[in-house]
């Protein structure tokens, strides 16, 4: 990973990363680093939004949604 990210940025996307895996791969140990940087009220509501985004994410692939090009 980049250097630019901070410590917890890294967390978060490793968490992202395992939990939208099919099977997800979000192990004991992954959750206990977790608790550590977050409150239960901030894991909730990450692990919230990163199901919603999977979900999007998903659906797009299912109808072929392609990006619009806003970010360009």
């Amino acid at each position: 990973m980049t250097p630019v990210l901070s410590d917890t940025e890294k967390l978060v996307i490793e968490y992202a990363e395992s939990l939208t895996m099919t099977p997800t791969t979000v192990d004991d140990e992954l959750r206990s680093r977790l608790r550590a940087e977050f409150s239960k009220k901030q894991l909730a509501e990450l692990t919230h939004f990163i199901a919603v985004e999977n979900l999007r994410a998903r659906f797009n692939r299912g109808f072929d949604i392609q990006p619009e090009g806003y970010a360009d």
